[in-house]
């Protein structure tokens, strides 16, 4: 069945296998960031905000074809392509023409049963990828470009996850209300933190019932900026947090007033949590922190108004962005492209239609356009002068919008 403009529920068949604390910090110290979903405006147009659009094609050999993308990861060098149904990594230059793949796929020395999360050094000089046996979780490390194999390192923890970050010796696991077995004790809490030597803590315990049955809204809850700071979204609670080591320090609280979803939701089941979902009407839901560095500070969230009951999708989305030079604030559904042609609608969030990237790359926002998801007929089709045609068929297109200075 074909995804349109319903947002994908992330039911985890991809999910990343392998004491509550929210701070002490006064909430005098976390800044409130009040919200009236109603006052959003239908759309931002991008001439505000940008001064140009390109977009980037990606292109592979005419034997090849593209699956699911699980995550697109844009360094100085590469464009980096993360196909989980067929268990390859494609790797584009800047200008989106395919470099080489790995597909390493198999069970000899060297070769990976199922690709977890990827880390690709800051030089890219090599990549790592979790090789997901069903057992014991290792990480390979392969040549960049060449893909030769050079090492495998066993010291990655069996956690089941929906999105994982390496940051400064730690890693981090959004567990998302998935189940796991740490220190001895069961959990679904939102985020676990680990080291090398296999020392675990649970941040935002908790021990809801599941039947392991679970579900995600974004598939992204981590950001990162500039300055390497690393920022976490729990899934309930509105709440932004910087992470630190081992500890979450939180920094907004986003209030929604009247519109606020309940603080008892996340503390019922997933099957009693995916019907209040259905039903909930002017209801604000799942902020998400985008981008927070010395320019920008933006998150997205959902607000359904709906009286029948049905999932949440593309029209009840939300976006916040404020430029701290300018002070310039936008609150809208969308942003519509009003530099070119196509694409007519552009997001700012990490996740949106599964598909996780950063939204910031050097001075340029960038969103990730999925055409069979894009397009609102199979046989749509838009000509685009530098792409040519363009149809629901159609691999990954990167959009990226150079930001104005003055903002």
């Amino acid at each position: 069945m074909r995804l349109k403009k319903t947002i994908t529920l992330f039911i985890l068949m991809y999910a990343f296998y392998g004491c509550n604390i929210r701070n002490s910090q006064t909430s005098s110290e976390i800044e409130t960031i009040n919200i009236h979903p109603m006052e959003a405006d239908e759309f931002i147009p991008l001439s505000e905000i940008a001064d140009s659009i390109k977009c980037i094609k990606l292109q592979i050999d005419s034997g090849d074809v593209m699956g699911r993308i699980r995550e697109i990861i844009i360094k100085k060098k590469y464009i980096y392509a993360v196909d989980i149904s067929q268990q390859v990594i494609f790797v584009f230059n800047k200008e989106g023409l395919l470099v080489t793949k790995l597909n390493k796929k198999g069970r000899g020395p060297g070769e990976y049963s199922r690709i977890g999360p990827v880390f690709i050094d800051d030089d890219e000089s090599y990549i790592e990828i979790v090789n997901y046996t069903g057992g014991k979780q290792s990480i390979l490390r392969y040549k960049n470009l060449s893909f030769d194999y050079i090492n495998t390192t066993l010291s990655y923890p069996d956690i089941s996850a929906n999105s994982v970050k390496r940051h400064k010796g730690l890693f981090y696991f959004a567990i998302q209300q998935i189940d796991n077995h740490i220190n001895d004790k069961d959990t679904n809490g939102d985020l676990v933190i680990c080291d090398s030597e296999n020392n675990f803590k649970v941040l935002f315990d908790k021990k809801i019932i599941t039947e392991r049955h679970y579900f995600s809204m974004t598939n992204e809850c981590f950001s990162i900026n500039n300055k390497e700071e690393l920022f976490f979204s729990p899934m309930y609670g509105n709440r932004f947090y910087q992470l630190k080591d081992w500890e979450a320090i939180p920094l907004f609280q986003i209030d929604f007033g009247t519109y606020n979803m309940s603080e008892f939701v996340g503390l019922q089941s997933t099957r009693e949590q995916m019907e209040y979902i259905r039903n909930m009407n002017h209801v604000a839901s799942f902020p998400v922190l985008n981008i927070y560095d010395d320019r920008i500070f933006a998150f997205s969230y959902y607000f359904k108004e709906s009286d029948t009951e049905r999932w949440i999708k593309e029209s009840d989305f939300r976006q916040y962005v404020k430029f701290k030079k300018s002070k310039k604030v936008y609150h809208a559904k969308m942003i519509k492209n009003d530099l070119s042609v196509f694409p007519d609608r552009l997001y700012i969030s990490s996740y949106f239609f599964g598909c996780v990237h950063q939204v910031l790359h050097e001075d340029y926002l960038v969103d990730i356009i999925l055409p069979d998801l894009y397009f609102n007929d199979m046989d749509e089709k838009v000509y685009v002068e530098g792409l040519g045609e363009i149809s629901a068929d159609s691999d990954p297109i990167i959009v990226m919008a150079k930001l104005k200075n003055d903002l």
